[in-house]
């Protein structure tokens, strides 16, 4: 018998060692990390809001999401901001104003969750 007795993984272009299949299209790792911050709870639904208005100011999306506090709306919007998904303007006034517009990059991914959408109801 000729089995070898250690086995390597190889390596995918990531670096990583995950087990990948003749059909699949590299690795997924770069994806996890971007899934954890769409995956959180609001995270959609503020990137539907943003986009459907173009712009909107925070006071806006608070009473748009009364159900949510104003911490856990600064967080996401700070995360979507992160990721590159959202733009934050501040305007240099008194009071204080900010708005919140989706980039490029959140336009498309608004586009690519309808269209997840659209396959998650199919019958």
């Amino acid at each position: 018998m000729n089995l070898p007795i250690l086995s390597s993984m190889k390596e995918n272009a990531c670096g990583c060692v995950e087990e990948t299949s003749a059909l699949d299209h590299g690795c997924l790792c770069h994806a996890t990390g971007f899934v954890q911050i769409i995956g959180r709870k609001y995270a959609v639904r503020l990137l539907t809001m943003i986009g459907e208005h173009g712009t909107l100011r925070f006071s806006d999306l608070r009473g748009a999401m009364n159900e949510m506090s104003s911490s856990t709306l600064s967080i996401r919007l700070s995360e979507l901001e992160q990721v590159g998904l959202i733009h934050r303007h501040t305007f240099s006034e008194t009071p204080p104003r900010v708005e919140y517009s989706l980039t490029k990059e959140g336009k498309r991914l608004r586009g690519e969750i309808f269209s997840l959408s659209k396959f998650a109801s199919r019958q």
